[in-house]
């Protein structure tokens, strides 16, 4: 949500200069498949349930630790294809990956798409990750960008799942989404509703600097919509209402600083600019409660415009904070080569 709202003050010489993308290309726009980007995608029933989610998962050597990234509001888990893949290169595949799109987004149908609350969401982790990895020696590293960090930051806080490895929330703070969610409406609102291909809305998504990327936008931007057939021919439309959800938007955000802060676990604030830091971040980050690290060159979506380096810090924070355990080797019960006294004559 709070894209949005950046792009919506954003100034408008900044739109006079989009990036630098060879038009030319008639492939530039084109859709790119999002199955070579994973070992496995399927769809997860949860039991109990009628509700089917959407997941995308890279398979690690060892399934003792989890990378666990959940997507912003309107978007959908496609948005860390790219991220992934630095990161399983980085990480030389000691970590599993899960990504997955969140009830009412993407291709995940559940009996209620409607139901955006914080504590469903926050349920629905919990139970694909319950699921998925059900050895409870299992650790899970909780990533989140923007909702998705709201998500991530309340599992945390309330020890939903029981080993939390690590808490990393990208570009979203309690302060300035809150402050942002007056203009949501007319935000939304000024986004076309429809498009006449895939391809039309992925260049609209980068013509119109939402991403700053077009290899991720290739992948990202068609789970965002849904096809519509009609009398006058085919188009797409957004796959979630985002004007519908207006209920939830506050109580997303709510209290959000504090439970990061409150997180038993290592943290990291990935955010394009220090100014959006509210003043219980501001004080955190000088207690040094939270690594934060800063890339101005993106926006509000860094995930996908800076995939690399996003993965590297990923990569290094894992490895700063994982804990150390040494092989282990049998011990002889008696020395092998004893040492004999010479004997006297």
């Amino acid at each position: 949500m709070e894209q949005l709202h950046q792009n919506f003050i954003r100034k408008a010489g900044e739109f006079a200069s989009p990036p630098m993308i060879n038009r030319s290309s008639s492939n530039v726009f084109e859709p790119t498949s999002p199955d070579k980007f994973f070992d496995k995608v399927q769809g997860l029933k949860i039991e109990g349930t009628e509700d089917v989610f959407q997941v995308y998962q890279i398979n690690p050597e060892e399934k003792k630790t989890v990378f666990v990234f959940h997507h912003g509001a309107g978007l959908s888990g496609l948005s860390y294809a790219l991220l992934t893949q630095y990161l399983r290169e980085f990480n030389k595949n000691q970590c599993g990956i899960l990504c997955y799109d969140c009830r009412g987004h993407g291709q995940t149908h559940t009996s209620n798409d409607e139901d955006l609350s914080l504590e469903t969401l926050s349920q629905d982790l919990v139970n694909i990750c319950n699921a998925l990895y059900p050895d409870p020696t299992t650790e899970f590293v909780l990533v989140g960008h923007s909702l998705g960090g709201a998500i991530v930051s309340n599992v945390a806080a309330n020890q939903m799942l029981k080993k939390i490895f690590g808490l990393i929330v990208i570009d979203v703070v309690e302060g300035t989404a809150l402050e942002s969610l007056v203009h949501m409406q007319n935000v939304l609102l000024s986004r076309p509703t429809s498009f006449k291909s895939e391809k039309e809305a992925i260049e609209w998504s980068i013509l119109s600097h939402t991403i700053r990327n077009v290899e991720s936008a290739r992948i990202s931007v068609p789970s965002q919509l849904a096809k519509i057939e009609g009398k006058t021919g085919v188009k797409y439309i957004w796959r979630t209402n985002l004007s519908a959800s207006e209920k939830y938007w506050e109580k997303w955000y709510q209290g959000l600083s504090e439970k990061f802060l409150s997180a038993r676990a290592p943290k990291l604030l990935f955010i394009a600019s220090p100014d959006r830091l509210d003043k219980p971040l501001t004080i955190g980050q000088m207690q040094g409660k939270f690594q934060m690290e800063i890339f101005p060159e993106c926006g509000h979506l860094m995930n996908e415009d800076a995939p690399d380096k996003l993965a590297s810090v990923l990569n290094d924070f894992y490895n700063r904070n994982k804990v150390f355990i040494p092989k282990r080797f049998n011990i002889p019960l008696r020395p092998t080569n004893r040492a004999t006294a010479p004997t006297r004559n």
